[in-house]
């Protein structure tokens, strides 16, 4: 823990960084006010620490570190279009905030306004954690998600990808037809392996 410790209150961005890694291994809720306090001093840097500041997200949200909530909610308000910490802070906001793993409400609260990375990152709270919402919940996710992203360029991803995923774990009733449409419209191999997984209830390992 020492180590860890020493390494957050370093002034270089690759010690922290190194450090917020090793917290997302190894869970330390102690270390709320420390890595509270490297988090707003990364923020204060800005842009020109990004990937510092996206692993620290990270470690937020895997630790429950609560007390940086306010600063996740500002940076999902911002609501960046393409933007790696907007797209993580979109994750850690759901896994602060849900009450269990059916909670959902904070997606839903940000559907019609969020845009793209947002989407993304909320949606791998899904995904990688195999949330459970309730059939009307996930009726209105599909809904919305239904063609979201189609139209954005080969780099930037399917934001439905942590979506998809779910629905290994959901009723094949509510969710068939909208793995089906996955499979007859994208052009990314990884979706369509997903897809085809959560077809037949097959949890996939997702990056």
């Amino acid at each position: 823990m020492n180590n860890i410790k020493d390494l957050l209150s370093s002034k270089k961005t690759t010690d922290v960084r190194k450090a917020a890694r090793l917290l997302q291994k190894d869970l330390m809720p102690e270390l709320e006010d420390l890595v509270l306090e490297s988090f707003k001093n990364q923020l204060n840097k800005g842009q020109k620490s990004w990937e510092t500041i996206c692993v620290l997200i990270k470690c937020i949200g895997l630790n429950q570190y609560k007390a940086a909530l306010p600063l996740i909610e500002g940076i999902a308000d911002a609501n960046e279009e393409h933007d790696a910490i907007t797209f993580e802070a979109g994750l850690a906001l759901i896994r602060l905030k849900r009450k269990d793993l059916s909670d959902v409400s904070e997606i839903l609260t940000r559907l019609n306004s969020a845009r793209f990375s947002l989407v993304y990152g909320m949606f791998n709270a899904l995904g990688y954690d195999k949330m459970q919402p309730c059939a009307s919940d996930i009726k209105t996710i599909i809904d919305f998600a239904w063609n979201f992203g189609i139209n954005e360029e080969k780099g930037y991803g399917d934001p439905r990808y942590g979506l998809i995923a779910a629905c290994a774990g959901w009723d094949k009733s509510l969710v068939s037809e909208f793995l089906n449409h996955i499979l007859a419209t994208t052009e990314f191999s990884n979706i369509k392996y997903i897809a085809e997984n959560s077809l037949i209830g097959k949890y996939v390992r997702l990056a």
